[in-house]
């Protein structure tokens, strides 16, 4: 008897063994979108899982194709790609009826839309707007700064193609005003080959900046060398999660607009389950609660999912504190992705050691609310490794928000190596202490542990592979293999700058 409900859908299990890839290859199809998430249902047959996975049957077919792109040199971003052109396909034309937008998805627009976050990188884009303004796919360019707006418009779009390049460029600084500072579009221009510097400072200096309103609306007119003079209406909508500017035909009317945006939390759930992903330099911090007790059987239900909520929440409430974004949370532990920044390249690794720091103390007062709650000699400890890497970031979507996630070796070792630190130490992967700038390094003490029992001690400055600090037997019990030639050191303090000479 077959798993799936109906001869439209399938089951996971099913969809795997027909396929014969892997459920984290699964998982990653739905990651990149390329399949739907899967419909949670009871199953038919009794005495198994009370609750499977169903997916439309359609998707066996999607999965041999992409199965097969790949199989013909084809990368994974090309391949998404193609799926998102081809569900999305090309309109050519916008029709002047009145259409009621608020019941389309976001997908389906067909004047020019992006997404932009807070410095101005590009995390949405449509069709529409990469032909209007670039010439080539956007989507393919991997870093997220390789994606600025502003370097777009300056190294591909508006120079070469249009006569009134200033004035289109001078609405986007407007808006970009309210966020980047002078230095940071001097840097972004320095990166372009050919750029006019002096014109473009002298315009970011005469531009006055719009004021922070919901929804704004500039007049934008398109003089393009060749082909017909353009007119259109950018209206830009303020998000937490960035900017959106939509590129509207001038005759549009402002309540269409207005029936777009009216659902904000669904447009915006709708513009990130297609966010690009990005191949970012990051550091991760990931932690494991370590406890004398097996806290699921120790504590009633109520009681550990208390427990584990408040370990989230004020890890997170930390990871703000220090500039680092919240990952999907790892059994009973927490993951914190810090992200390299343009003016500052080097300070998300020290942010991170920063916040293990902060994270210890607040466990540790944590812990003494659980001692004093339950009148307990258990201890928690969060135990916790700090590893770097240039690796693929992205967004998952989840029933309620979106969970940023990293698909990569670099996430692997992180959480391998906070299943090697114990008693509550902080394990950093060699590559992070030596990727810090100098001043950062002096700030942190670190080094390995030698000796045994009483007699250990701390010798300062140095790193030592996993395997020569478990045996074999141990590696292989703890499932350490993975991470056994990965250099590591302990960090044991880390002092402010007013401690230094």
């Amino acid at each position: 008897m077959q798993n799936h409900l109906d001869s439209k859908s399938i089951s996971s299990k099913e969809l795997i063994s027909k396929t014969g890839i892997s459920r984290a290859t699964l998982n990653n199809y739905i990651s990149l979108n390329l399949i739907p998430s899967p419909t949670v249902r009871k199953p038919e047959e009794p005495g198994g899982p009370t609750k499977i996975g169903y997916f439309p049957i359609w998707v066996l077919e999607r999965i041999e194709r992409i199965q097969e792109m790949k199989a013909s040199g084809m990368r994974m971003a090309e391949i998404a790609l193609h799926f998102t052109d081809e569900y999305v396909g090309e309109k050519e034309s916008f029709s002047e009826s009145a259409v009621d937008f608020s019941y389309q998805s976001i997908e389906r627009i067909v004047f020019p839309a992006i997404l932009v976050n807070s410095r101005w990188e590009i995390i949405w884009i449509n069709r529409s707007a990469e032909k209007e303004f670039f010439q080539e796919s956007v989507r393919e360019i991997a870093t997220a700064a390789n994606r600025n707006i502003l370097r777009l418009f300056l190294e591909k779009g508006l120079l070469d193609r249009f006569k009134n390049w200033k004035e289109i460029l001078t609405l986007h600084l407007r808006l970009a005003k309210r966020e980047l500072s002078e230095d940071r579009v001097e840097q972004i221009c320095r990166q372009v080959e050919g750029c006019p510097l002096d014109e473009v400072r002298e315009l970011w200096r005469e531009t006055e900046p719009l004021q922070d309103r919901p929804l704004t609306q500039q007049d934008l007119v398109l003089r393009p060398y060749k082909g017909k003079k353009t007119r259109h209406t950018l209206f830009s909508s303020d998000f937490r999660e960035g900017t959106l500017l939509l590129y509207t035909p001038v005759n549009m009317q402002l309540d269409q607009i207005l029936n777009l945006l009216m659902g904000r939390e669904k447009l915006v759930k709708a513009l990130l389950s297609r966010r690009i992903p990005s191949l970012t330099s990051l550091c991760i911090l990931a932690g494991r609660l370590e406890s004398n007790l097996h806290l699921r059987t120790a504590l009633p239900p109520h009681e550990y999912f208390d427990l584990l909520n408040q370990i989230i929440l004020t890890s997170h409430q930390c990871f703000k504190e220090y500039g680092g974004t919240p990952g999907r949370s790892i059994q009973e532990g927490v993951v914190c992705f810090f992200l390299s920044a343009p003016d500052s390249p080097r300070e998300y690794l020290h942010s991170a050691i920063q916040c293990s720091q902060a994270l210890k103390q607040t466990i540790a007062a944590l812990d003494k609310r659980w001692k004093y709650k339950k009148v307990w000699k258990n201890t928690l400890q969060m135990d916790m490794s700090i590893h770097c890497g240039e690796e693929w970031l992205g967004t998952i979507p989840s029933s309620l928000a979106f969970d940023f996630t990293v698909m990569g070796e670099s996430l692997i070792e992180a959480i391998k190596l906070s299943e090697f630190a114990e008693g509550g130490s902080i394990w950093a992967s060699k590559k992070v202490i030596e990727n810090m700038s100098p001043a950062d390094r002096q700030r942190v003490e670190f080094g390995v542990r030698l000796g045994s029992a009483q007699e250990r001690f701390v010798s300062p400055g140095i790193y030592s592979q996993v395997k020569e600090l478990v045996n074999g037997d141990e590696l292989q019990r703890r499932g350490l293999r993975e991470i056994s030639n990965l250099a590591v050191t302990e960090i044991i303090n880390v002092h402010p700058p007013e401690e230094q000479d």
